[in-house]
């Protein structure tokens, strides 16, 4: 079930207060539009009725899947910084509702669901084209060091390669240079886990392994930030 409700959000240019109806958790299979709108990265774009500037309404929300079996939680891209202290809330939440306190009809469907936490619309969006063409998110976050290294891209907390399309044959990222220009690349998904596997990353494919947050970050950000939602 998909619910919304009205949400006040102060802009950041002018300071004015605007009520928004903003999702609190979607339920993937059910608003297949709501989808699109999430991959085109045109959902909950809103405009400021004080200075008339745009701006993005981006969670903190719990988009679920019961067909694919998948379960995010998505929290504001400017928590980040408090990644190991949220990481673990949205698996919290999936074993409350589904194991913990569900009735045996729902718990019979807990077995194969994928959990993950992200932070921001467009990590989001990223997740759901890797789930929706069957690709290991956590082989492509560690294939994209790999990227980096072979393209000469840069990379920081604010310039991580983000995945724009996902198929059964390529995965194109979009990568920054030294000058701040933003360029594409596509590599096979073949080649994903293959880079994913190589000896020299090995270790950071384990990292990604651990907890739900499946990110560049968990190494760019140290993630101790008090956060709270």
């Amino acid at each position: 079930m998909s619910v919304f409700r009205p949400q006040s959000i102060v802009c950041t240019a002018c300071g004015t207060t605007n009520v928004e109806t903003v999702a609190m958790s979607l339920h993937g299979s059910r608003v297949p539009q709501i989808v699109e709108q999430i991959v085109a990265g045109t959902f909950q774009c809103f405009t400021c009725g004080g200075c008339g500037l745009g701006y993005r309404a981006d969670g903190p929300l719990i988009y679920v899947d019961f067909v694919t079996k998948r379960w995010i939680g998505e929290f504001p891209r400017t928590m980040e910084g408090g990644w190991a202290s949220l990481e673990q809330q949205p698996m919290d939440v999936f074993r409350q509702s589904l194991i913990d306190l569900a009735p045996a009809f729902l718990r019979a469907e807990a077995d194969g669901f994928t959990v993950r936490a992200v932070f921001g619309l467009d990590a989001l969006a990223e997740k759901i084209r890797l789930l929706e063409a069957g690709i290991d998110d956590r082989a492509v976050e560690v294939a994209k060091l790999e990227i980096i290294r072979q393209t000469g891209a840069v990379m920081s907390p604010d310039r991580r390669p983000r995945v724009v399309k996902a198929d059964a044959d390529k995965v194109t990222m979009v990568l920054w240079t030294p000058s701040a220009e933003q360029f594409c690349v596509s590599v096979p998904t073949a080649d994903i886990v293959a880079m994913a596997s190589e000896d020299g990353w090995r270790s950071l494919l384990r990292e990604m392994q651990i907890g739900p947050y499946v990110d560049l970050g968990r190494i760019l950000l140290d993630g101790r930030r008090t956060a709270s939602v």
